[in-house]
Parts: structure tokens; sequence; C-alpha cells
């Protein structure tokens, strides 16, 4: 598993007290693909269902949808090469939801 994907445990990790406090659910998938390698994040909290994923490549595609009106409240999708841009967009996405 690449650096990128593996982090993404690294950063749901760092955010359990977070999580945990909130009451938000979160699984990290394995990696899946062959010959293009993902992984994402499933954030489930009381207004949304929100999903991370990440390409090998560095790819990073952010969404969620309202459960409510099951309209997307969240959508983004950026290049994320290094570790701390997936991590200040990781951030970004949760300060979004948390907000929300």
């Amino acid at each position: 598993m690449n650096e990128l994907l593996s982090h993404l445990d690294v950063w749901k990790n760092s955010k359990n007290k977070i999580f945990n406090s909130e009451g938000y659910k979160v699984t990290v998938a394995d990696v899946l693909g062959d010959a293009r390698k993902s992984r994402y994040i499933n954030i489930d909290t009381d207004k949304l269902v929100a999903r991370a994923t990440l390409w090998e490549s560095g790819e990073l595609e952010l969404q969620a949808m309202d459960i409510a009106t099951k309209n997307r409240a969240i959508f983004k999708s950026v290049a994320t090469p290094e570790v701390w841009r997936l991590d200040d967009e990781l951030n970004w996405w949760l300060s979004e939801i948390a907000t929300y």
C-alpha cells in the first residue's frame, strides 16, 4: 500500500476524539482495485452521509449527502500528491461536515 493510502488510517486515528465526541460513525475501507488502487473513508452523522475516496495517484474526491433532503451538501475533487496536502483537504472536509 502506498504512503497516501496508508495515511488514511493515521488521519482517522488522529481524529478519533472528535469522532467520538460528535458521535460520528467512521470506517476506513481496505485497499480496493488491482490496476488502480483506491481506498475510502465513510463518516456517518445525524445529518450527513459522507465519503472521501482516495486513489493511489493522489486524486481525492470529498463528498457528503444530506440525509433529509438527499441533496449533495459537499463535493470537491482535488489532487493531493503529498501527505500534508491530503491532511489539509481531509481536515477541510471534516470541518465542513462538522459545521453543516
